[in-house]
């Protein structure tokens, strides 16, 4: 009887690590996912500042210059 009680909760046990081990690779795929959507929109967003920025800059109104921007 006692070998038994021990065999489940070993086998409890491993059971248990192997769905924490899956929670975490799920985890850190998520991450994964999530920085490189985080890269591309940084970027997209730095091209949409430049384009912006030259837009003004070519626009035949403006006055400012670079250097008077902050």
């Amino acid at each position: 009887m006692f070998g038994a009680m021990q065999m489940y909760q070993m086998q409890a046990m491993e059971q248990h690590l192997a769905q924490k081990e899956a929670r975490r690779r799920l985890s850190a795929s998520h991450l994964v996912r999530m920085t490189n959507f985080f890269r591309r929109d940084l970027a997209v967003l730095g091209e949409q500042i430049d384009e912006t920025f030259e837009n003004i800059q070519a626009s035949p109104g403006s006055t400012r210059s670079c250097r008077s921007m902050p």
